[in-house]
């Protein structure tokens, strides 16, 4: 293990020496698949996503790459860097898999490692890797988050009215889920101190269901009505708006 982590907090080093890449932020989205987006040979269908695409520009798109199908495997196992089934989380919580292990080296602990007090971490957005239990709620920050701002459990109840957590404490949200987690982050952003490097794990619900009718003018397709009859009817239709909107929120 002594080896391991001399070996990652060297990489670190060398990683953060690099003007341009001091600042990090991590993007998921959740249940969103290649065969959606159209810039993957394997797509089946496209979503307009042209803040995504833009990012290709000067960025790398990894043509073999894989994640667990599920979501809480997939954010054990970027958490850790370790294959998920070794964190024990072998499916998704609440479902049947184990929740991640609070003595885990997660990514914000390694970078307070590395430099202690020098690099502000975030998580906001879901977080899905132990039980939505009130004792619960500050593990985020117990293992290494400065700031913890969002959803704690799989799925929100409604993306207009959901459960939210900061820093342990819990409210009520009625804003649209996914701009909710862009303003959040944005803010806190913001009020990183000045030239103080951070990393950000920015986790969005979308485009996860349950399927909304998101704000006027996050999606191009001017027949839907929101309706739950409509929803029911074409859930595609609904899938498709939440990753538009999705794009547009990134894009801000």
């Amino acid at each position: 293990m002594k080896l391991k982590l001399r070996i990652v907090v060297l990489f670190l080093i060398s990683v953060f020496t690099v003007a341009a890449q001091r600042n990090v932020i991590l993007i998921i989205a959740d249940d969103l698949g290649s065969d959606y987006c159209g810039f993957y040979e394997n797509h089946l269908d496209t979503v307009a996503m042209p803040n995504i695409e833009k990012l290709l520009t000067n960025g790398v798109r990894f043509r073999y790459a894989w994640s667990n199908p599920v979501c809480s495997p997939t954010r054990a196992g970027i958490l850790t860097g370790q294959y998920s089934f070794r964190t024990g989380v072998g499916d998704a919580i609440g479902g049947g898999g184990g929740e991640l292990d609070t003595a885990e080296l997660t990514i914000p602990r390694l970078l307070n490692i590395y430099s202690p007090g020098g690099i502000e971490t975030a998580n906001i957005g879901k977080w899905h890797l132990q039980q939505p239990a009130p004792s619960n709620y500050l593990f985020p920050n117990l293992m290494g988050y400065n700031h913890f701002e969002g959803g704690f459990t799989g799925a929100v109840s409604d993306y207009y009215n959901w459960t939210k957590v900061t820093n342990g404490v819990v409210s009520t949200c009625t804003n649209y889920a996914t701009t909710e987690t862009t303003n959040n982050a944005i803010e806190w952003i913001k009020n990183v101190p000045s030239g103080k490097p951070f990393f950000l794990w920015l986790a969005y619900n979308a485009p996860h269901s349950p399927f909304h009718l998101p704000p006027a003018g996050l999606y191009s397709d001017t027949t839907l009505s929101g309706s739950a009859a409509d929803i029911a009817a074409y859930p595609q239709k609904y899938f498709k708006a939440s990753v538009e909107a999705l794009d547009h929120e990134i894009g801000r």
